[in-house]
């Protein structure tokens, strides 16, 4: 039986966030300003809002993506993707910018003022309009700041190590992560694999600085917790990158659900332990998990 007192609070925040997508929807109304990952979403909190159905079933959360003008001839774009926890705004929003156009470095530091300003608003309150407007203000200084030096052209900087990223993560269930992070590796042409569930294992390889690109656009991504496990790294002579790599490509893993219920659930270890162990990776399942692959319970 569900707690009164606690599914009204939920109803009360989760009223809020409805309300909130009403008055974003209708601020940008145009094709492709505003976009919601799912209306099932919608659909699932309104009913429980409503009443329809209780907590336990209310499974997904609301997502969406806010696509906004970072100059002022609006032909600069970023893209504001959101996600909002049921207890938002008694907690904080899960934000984050795509800007393709941005140069790393302004990148990291608008990322780091929206941060700051995120944790600045009042908790309790909704902030994704005032997310947005901070964008519109402080996004074109950002943006601009990129082109100057872009005027003289450099020769490419040739990547001589190949680099292994073992990453390790408390858990990775949300769609919108999944979907940035395989869309992220086959746009930087890194190969590796994404576990999600809990916990939630990354490998990447590439050229040194793809992989780092790759580290830096995850890490900047709201985790309970994420860290390097493991890193190897391999001098490269011209023609011998193939012959480092252990996957062929970057694909989500999806091994046997174990436990757990709704969102909650647990990949097989015992068949992940396998999986590694198929690709000369076996001795990162011990770095992972301070266990022998054998030994691991399916429970």
């Amino acid at each position: 039986m569900e707690d009164v007192a606690v599914t009204a609070d939920l109803k009360d925040l989760l009223e809020l966030q409805l309300s909130e997508v009403e008055m974003l929807a209708s601020m940008f109304p145009n094709p492709g300003e505003f976009s919601l990952d799912s209306r099932s979403a919608l659909a699932d909190v309104q009913a429980f809002v409503e009443g329809k159905i209780q907590y336990q079933y209310l499974r997904t959360r609301i997502g969406f993506t806010v696509r906004i003008a970072a100059d002022s001839n609006k032909k600069q774009m970023l893209e504001l993707v959101v996600h909002l926890p049921h207890k938002y705004p008694a907690v904080a929003p899960e934000v984050f910018f795509r800007a393709p156009q941005m140069s790393r470095e302004s990148d990291h530091q608008l990322n780091e003022g929206l941060t700051e300003f995120i944790n600045s608003t009042e908790r309790g309150e909704i902030c994704i309009g005032a997310v947005v407007q901070w964008l519109e203000e402080n996004s074109p200084k950002y943006i601009s700041s990129k082109e100057a030096p872009s005027r003289t052209q450099k020769t490419p900087v040739v990547d001589s190590v190949f680099t292994r990223l073992w990453v390790y993560s408390h858990h990775i269930y949300s769609k919108t992560k999944r979907r940035d992070i395989l869309d992220w590796a086959h746009e930087l042409k890194v190969t590796g694999f994404c576990m999600p569930g809990k916990p939630g294992v990354i490998c990447i390889e590439g050229y040194g600085s793809q992989v780092e690109e790759m580290w830096f656009r995850i890490r900047r991504m709201n985790w309970k917790k994420i860290a390097i496990k493991e890193k190897e790294d391999f001098q490269l002579n011209k023609d011998s990158v193939e012959s480092f790599r252990k996957f062929d490509t970057f694909s989500e893993l999806n091994f046997e659900v174990r436990g757990g219920k709704g969102r909650e659930y647990h990949m097989d270890l015992g068949k992940f332990c396998e999986f590694l162990e198929q690709r000369g990776c076996e001795k990162i399942f011990n770095i992972y998990f301070g266990v022998g692959g054998k030994s691991v319970s399916n429970e």
